[in-house]
């Protein structure tokens, strides 16, 4: 099976973003609309590994 011309356009959007270091989530084609949802990083917490308890618990 052959992809479509608007498929190829997707793959190659979707490549595109990857390269640019974008982690995508989803692409949706409907009809002649391409629709790429990007995933959003997660937010580190810098202190997540610190103690931060001071004085007696």
């Amino acid at each position: 099976m052959t992809a479509t011309p608007i498929e190829k356009k997707a793959l190659g959007l979707l490549n595109t973003f990857e390269r640019a270091g974008k982690t995508v989530s989803r692409v949706t084609i409907e009809g002649r609309k391409i629709e790429i949802v990007l995933s959003k990083p997660k937010e580190r917490d810098e202190f997540a590994r610190i103690d931060m308890r001071h004085g007696k618990t």
